[in-house]
C-alpha cells in the first residue's frame, strides 16, 4: 500500500517508526534479516517494537519475504531496483548509488 498509509499503520502514538531496508541479497532465509528480527523477539521488552517496524523492500523477492515475516512492508519502486536487489560491496559505485537512493527516499 502507499507509503503514507504504511507509515501511519506502523507508527507509535508519538509517530515513531523503525525503518529498515531489505533486498534480494538479504531476503534469503537464515540470513542477517532473520537475525535482525530475532533480536527484537529475544531482547528485553523489545518484541512490541516489531509492531512499529516498517520494512522498505527494494525488489519483488524482498517484498514477498517481508510480507511473510513482518506486519508492515512497503515496496520501494526505483529505476535502479534491479541493481538494488543484489549485494554491493562497500564503497563500490553500486553501493554508493544504493546509499543515494536510500537518502533520497528518506527525504
Amino acid at each position: 500500500y502507499e507509503l503514507r498509509k504504511a507509515l501511519k499503520a506502523a507508527a507509535t502514538e508519538d509517530k515513531t517508526v523503525i525503518l529498515t531496508t531489505l533486498n534480494d541479497a538479504w531476503a534469503e532465509p537464515n540470513n542477517i534479516f532473520d537475525i535482525f528480527l530475532e533480536s527484537f523477539r529475544i531482547g528485553n521488552n523489545t518484541a512490541r517494537l516489531l509492531n512499529h517496524l516498517l520494512v522498505i523492500a527494494v525488489d519483488d523477492k524482498a517484498y514477498l519475504r517481508c510480507q511473510a515475516l513482518v506486519r508492515h512492508c512497503y515496496f520501494f519502486k526505483s529505476n535502479h531496483s534491479k541493481e538494488l536487489a543484489h549485494e554491493a560491496r562497500f564503497m563500490t559505485p553500486i553501493y554508493l548509488e544504493m546509499m543515494w537512493e536510500r537518502l533520497d527516499f528518506l527525504r
